[in-house]
């Protein structure tokens, strides 16, 4: 941790990366100085900023008050007031002192800036609590606040344009598909916030729309090429034409006439505009055909049956029955009661 370091007057020079007794409270552990500002020496009397290395971990807060003694023999040399906890490993030395300073000199409001703008998602408001050793009220005009999430106004409009930017790429990658899926947009640039800071600070992104769990360039709308339109056509008219006796999936899309990636992507238009229906992995319906299997039932409410009963119903198979029946009680049409079921 970083700290300010008062040297006595009576104390002899420290040498840079001396060993120290360390004290704080009730406790004591050997400890190293390290001057920031690289000085070979601490004089008598001196302030100056330090890092201080602890042979073993200690719970401590900013402002929290420290002593130091002679390795040998054991005396009283000085002390001074812990500034961070938890300071950067990697960074240049004069940078370092630099930031130090600010943060020994800086009001409270200008510690939290500080500590939030080195956070590129920004930080929770435990973490600030933690990093500064006292309870905000309120922050600085340049830091935005989701719920508990800090972050600075600075880092909030780059993220913002690396969203328009991320998604603009996907869409030129994946012309087919409606847009990037929240979760990824989440994990590639915001890892680090969780999904409902995430999300607040999606909404404030200009020119994206957010379409359930997918994410768009506002105005961005499907092109299809001609022989993807007639593929389209092609796959949404077999599942029509079958009604409840539908085709094997892979047959029709192996056969609508585009390589089977883009027939893939096909099918997930029709399933996502509802035309198509998923009913199990292998199993995809036609909507028209299953309005019209609700609208037969209905003549039978409160009617119970079984799975042979449905079959005559219907004239399907057991292949499709029992995925069908597994639809109907996921719509709350029918509810299963052990080895029969009840029209709702």
């Amino acid at each position: 941790f970083e700290a300010t370091l008062h040297l006595l007057g009576s104390a002899k020079p420290l040498k840079n990366r001396a060993p120290v007794h360390f004290h704080s409270g009730t406790a004591e552990v050997p400890a190293e100085v390290r001057t920031l500002d690289n000085r070979p020496t601490i004089e008598p009397g001196a302030s100056v900023l330090v890092r201080l290395v602890l042979r073993e971990p200690l719970l401590l807060l900013p402002g929290d008050r420290f002593i130091i003694r002679m390795w040998a023999p054991v005396t009283t040399i000085g002390g001074g007031e812990i500034i961070d906890c938890n300071p950067p490993r990697r960074i240049r030395r004069d940078a370092l002192l630099a930031r130090a300073q600010r943060l020994a000199a800086g009001t409270l409001a200008e510690r939290t800036a500080q500590l939030v703008g080195e956070a590129p998602d920004g930080l929770p408001f435990s973490a600030i609590v933690a990093r500064t050793g006292a309870k905000l009220w309120t922050v600085s005009s340049d830091i935005q606040r989701f719920g508990d999430w800090l972050i600075t106004t600075e880092a909030l409009e780059a993220k913002w344009g690396s969203f328009r930017q991320i998604v603009a790429e996907f869409h030129k990658a994946n012309p087919l598909l409606p847009g990037i899926g929240k979760e990824e947009l989440r994990t590639r640039l915001m890892p680090a916030a969780p999904p409902p800071v995430f999300e607040a600070i999606l909404a404030g992104a200009r020119q994206l729309v957010v379409a359930g769990e997918h994410v768009r360039v506002a105005g961005h709308k499907l092109a299809l090429q001609a022989d993807e339109q007639e593929a389209t056509k092609r796959i949404e008219e077999a599942f029509k034409a079958a009604g409840l006796n539908v085709p094997p999936l892979t047959e029709v899309l192996k056969t609508c006439g585009v390589d089977p990636a883009r027939a893939r992507t096909l099918l997930q238009i029709l399933l996502r505009d509802k035309r198509l229906v998923r009913t199990s992995e292998d199993l995809v319906f036609h909507i028209s055909a299953l309005d019209g299997l609700k609208e037969r039932l209905t003549d039978r409410k409160g009617q119970r049956f079984s799975v042979p009963d449905f079959k005559d119903w219907t004239g399907v198979s057991r292949k499709y029955a029992i995925p069908l029946l597994e639809w109907l009680d996921a719509q709350r049409i029918t509810r299963r009661d052990g080895d029969t079921r009840i029209v709702l």
